[in-house]
């Protein structure tokens, strides 16, 4: 017996079986996600292989980068290429400390003290290896000086050199207190080092880098004392002592006060600006210096000079006599101790100390023309063959050493030659700056209201842009 196929379309609205339709797209969404988490997961592995996403470079590789960009003489790219081997390699302690080390030495010949610094610190952070340790102490110490942290320096040779437990402790003595205030060696340092760079701050603009240093060098050195100190840190603590006492009593109130530091601020803010903008502009260089030396080598010229002796006596009778007595051979220091009357000289044998220049003041002479065209006019060991009159009375001259006028050298008046250029162009920034500001603000000053009469509005109004 056949059975027949039964074709007939289910009834949609009776009950399912009991079997989860949905079970087969569940199955399949569900192997849909794992193959996208393989292939993620591959991935990723990938791109830790080959040291982070995009870069397509391995640790071995950055190694490479930054050993071919240090070669080349390109240090910060050198060192960025270094800190990502670091990042990618997951390099151990003492590898971390040489690599440290490494980028502390590329920031140093960068001129980057600071940075130098903290990458030496981190170097000894990771691990303190006895082969660098002497090489890090002494970069340590130059970056320090180039830096101008001369008081850090000193705390810090006090540590690393072995001269004791208590040396190295000495930084943190208290010295004052003003109430719960306490300042220690290490605050002291701190804040003369910050004075002293205040000074220079005023004036240090017009020294050449070298001589900067030098000058910061010397003023610490001056305040080193144990005197010099002591008065520093009373002058300090008054100083705070009277700031909160102006506090306490309400002087920041007053209105006239209030207006005088408004000025004050603005004084600083606006000396600030300038600073800003000429340690912006401005940079000189030996070549800088070189050429406005040899433009202006007529200012560097030394004026012919000499070195004299005079006898001052009231007449030119007296005078006469004293020249021939010089004839019958006697000297002209004993008739100086005997006859002259310039206290100043007689005891020495009329000896005039220091260098006397062409056209300049004469001690014990004075200003004088005849007196120079004298002394220039007579060879050294010799005496003049007449007596000069001044208003002091009559000179008898000798010239005990005389040298010719000269070209002084660059290396002679490299700090003039500093000075003088940084001023022109200090000059010349301020003009700049002042000119875009005025233009920038809309600056007008009316000239016209302070111009003598006769003389037009047109021709005395600055206006912005002008």
């Amino acid at each position: 017996m056949s059975e027949e196929l039964d074709l007939s379309v289910p009834d949609r609205g009776k009950k399912n079986d009991g079997r989860p339709r949905m079970a087969p797209f569940l199955l399949a969404l569900l192997l849909i996600l794992g193959v996208l988490n393989l292939v993620f997961s591959l991935n990723h592995g990938t791109q830790r292989q080959t040291g982070g996403a995009g870069s397509g470079l391995g640790p071995e590789a950055r190694k490479e980068l930054a050993l071919k960009l240090e070669k080349q003489g390109l240090r910060v790219q050198a060192i960025g290429a270094w800190r990502e081997y670091l990042d990618a390699a997951g390099a151990g302690s003492e590898e971390s400390a040489r690599i440290w080390y490494r980028m502390g030495k590329l920031h140093q010949e960068a001129q980057h003290p600071e940075e130098a610094l903290e990458c030496y610190y981190r170097s000894e952070s990771f691990a303190k290896l006895d082969e660098l340790a002497p090489e890090i102490n002494r970069r340590t110490q130059e970056c320090l000086e180039a830096a101008g942290k001369f008081s850090a320096l000193k705390h810090e040779l006090a540590e690393r050199v072995d001269i004791g437990e208590g040396a190295a402790d000495e930084s943190e003595e208290v010295v004052a207190e003003i109430g719960a205030q306490k300042i220690t060696q290490a605050d002291l340092d701190r804040m003369i080092e910050e004075q002293v760079e205040r000074q220079l701050g005023r004036f240090g603009s017009f020294l050449p880098p070298e001589e900067r240093k030098k000058q910061e060098e010397a003023m610490l050195k001056q305040l080193s004392t144990p005197s010099q100190r002591l008065q520093l840190l009373e002058q300090l603590v008054s100083r705070e002592a009277l700031y909160r006492r102006a506090r306490e009593s309400g002087l920041t109130d007053d209105p006239d006060i209030r207006a005088e530091l408004k000025d004050l601020e603005k004084q600083a803010l606006a000396q600030k600006a300038v600073e800003a903008e000429l340690a912006d502009k401005i940079k000189i260089t030996p070549g800088d210096l070189e050429t406005y030396y040899e433009a202006h080598k007529k200012e560097y010229v030394r004026p012919a000079r000499a070195r004299i002796s005079h006898i001052l006596v009231k007449d030119q009778k007296t005078a006469r006599e004293v020249l021939d007595s010089l004839g019958e051979k006697q000297t002209f220091e004993d008739l100086a101790e005997s006859l002259s009357e310039d206290e100043k000289t007689k005891d020495r044998g009329g000896e005039i100390e220091g260098w006397v220049q062409k056209g300049s003041y004469i001690p014990g002479i004075g200003y004088s023309d005849d007196a120079t065209a004298a002394i220039f006019s007579t060879e050294a060991g010799e005496v003049a063959e007449k007596p000069v009159k001044t208003d002091k009375g009559f000179h008898v001259i000798k010239v005990r050493e005389r040298e010719p006028e000269r070209q002084k050298s660059l290396d002679e008046v490299r700090g003039e030659v500093f000075r003088a250029l940084r001023r022109r162009k200090e000059q010349e920034v301020q003009e700049a700056l002042l000119a875009e500001l005025k233009d920038r603000y809309d600056i007008v000053i009316h000239r016209s209201r302070f111009a003598p009469e006769g003389e037009t509005e047109e021709e005395n109004d600055e206006e912005s842009g002008e």
